[in-house]
């Protein structure tokens, strides 16, 4: 028998009482466990990450005491999701202004490409030798007579 410090389903960190033949998976090797919480002890597997090189604790559903781990991890599971829905509120808000800030700035940039290609059929105009015209109409001076 050994023992190894892993990480719980609920997030906490324990001693467990590894024992028997380990099995690969993957990139895991497994090993039947067993964990005390509040006293009990809780039956279940550890894994050891090749990658990571950490130690996992997963209660088996039909162990001894497992009800206490599943507990606290539903709990915890519940508190987590209710924390990433807090944050993806704030962010969809966030997105939604962004957005408004984009099509407040698309219809600038509009506006601005329309100002730039009136500016440049004036100069493709001028250089082609024709006059330029105003944008209102010629007014007469007060002192000249119309006929």
């Amino acid at each position: 028998m050994e023992k190894q410090m892993v990480q719980c389903e609920d997030g906490r960190r324990r001693q467990a009482r590894i024992h028997g033949e380990p099995k690969q998976e993957g990139d895991f090797r497994i090993w039947k466990a067993g964990v005390r919480l509040k006293g009990k002890h809780v039956s279940g597997e550890a894994w050891y990450s090749y990658k990571t090189k950490t130690w996992y604790f997963l209660t088996d559903p039909g162990g001894r005491h497992a009800h206490l781990m599943e507990r606290l991890n539903t709990q915890l599971r519940a508190e987590t999701i209710r924390k990433f829905k807090a944050e993806l509120k704030v962010l969809e808000s966030r997105r939604v202004i962004e957005q408004k800030k984009m099509a407040e700035h698309r219809a600038a940039k509009e506006a601005i490409e329309a100002e730039i290609d009136a500016a440049r059929d004036k100069i493709a105009k001028l250089e082609s030798g024709v006059p330029l015209e105003s944008d209102k109409p010629l007014e007469y001076s007060r002192h000249v007579k119309r006929q």
